[in-house]
């Protein structure tokens, strides 16, 4: 029997805003291995006109982050990853965007696990930034960020019937790993139910909506 799908509203603003303004989604479902490793990671979305825009904030102390060169397999660094099916109705494909605390990007599309196409387009369009070792002023805990951007005209380029406007909805999943890392861990926010680690289950990706 299939998991619940969880769904998160997505807020819309004029302009840039504050992240503490957004209410964050949390990742928490942690699977396949049970070696106690669960870190905290929240996820706030919001989007303006022309792009979406996602932070991640990671809890967890000097990340793994050895690859520097683009579409390199950060998923065996300290890694976090927005999958995106944006025409869910029609097409089955959906983006895999993967980045290590370093900002290095993975950026895949397809239908499944296999016979991905890599995308080489410049990581300067997705705006990405990061920082390390920050801390939590409230829980004094240490985290690492992330944030960046999706351009929607870019979106529509690879999925021509995707508009972002109030009430629609598309599908989405979002994952903490380190394949390689002291403590190897497979976070997700909704849950994966699969006998072995694997992302690339889309039939398991949660609702996202704009509001």
């Amino acid at each position: 029997m299939m998991n619940p799908t969880r769904s998160y509203s997505i807020a819309h603003y004029t302009g840039s805003t504050d992240w503490e303004n957004i209410a964050p989604l949390t990742l928490d479902e942690y699977l396949w291995l049970d070696n106690g490793y669960t870190p905290k990671v929240e996820i706030r979305l919001y989007y303006t006109a022309g792009r979406l825009h996602i932070q991640f904030n990671v809890y967890e102390k000097d990340p793994l982050a050895r690859y520097k060169e683009q579409n390199d397999p950060v998923y065996t660094d300290s890694c976090a990853e927005f999958f995106m099916q944006p025409l869910p109705g029609s097409d089955p494909r959906y983006l895999n965007f993967e980045f290590n605390a370093a900002g290095t990007i993975l950026l895949q599309i397809g239908k499944g696990r296999e016979n991905r196409i890599t995308l080489s387009d410049s990581p300067a369009i997705f705006q990405i930034k990061t920082a390390v070792n920050r801390v939590d002023e409230h829980s004094g805990e240490t985290y690492w960020e992330l944030a960046f951007s999706i351009p929607f005209e870019w979106l529509q380029s690879k999925f021509p019937g995707f508009k972002a406007e109030p009430g629609r909805a598309f599908r989405g999943n979002f994952y903490k790993c380190g394949d390689e890392t002291p403590v190897p861990h497979y976070g997700c926010w909704n849950r994966v139910d699969s006998a072995s680690p694997d992302y690339h289950q889309s039939g398991f990706f949660g609702e996202l909506v704009f509001k």
